[in-house]
């Protein structure tokens, strides 16, 4: 996100946090936006937690979806 405008990534930050807050938004949504499949919404919220925490947070590692 480093070479990223600020305008850009806090897009990006604003669209996590709105997708994090969304009770609505689960696998299936997605998997429609990305093609990667998440076997139930709290393994989904998980993820998204820690790529937020990677993207925004300094978390030390990049966490990956299930199978991969």
């Amino acid at each position: 996100m480093l070479s990223f405008s600020d305008s850009y990534v806090k897009l990006i930050r604003e669209g996590f946090e709105q997708i994090m807050a969304d009770d609505t938004f689960g696998p299936d949504e997605y998997e429609r936006l990305t093609d990667i499949e998440f076997p139930d919404r709290e393994t989904l919220h998980t993820y998204l937690r820690y790529m937020y925490d990677y993207l925004f947070n300094d978390a030390p590692e990049q966490p990956m979806p299930p199978g991969y």
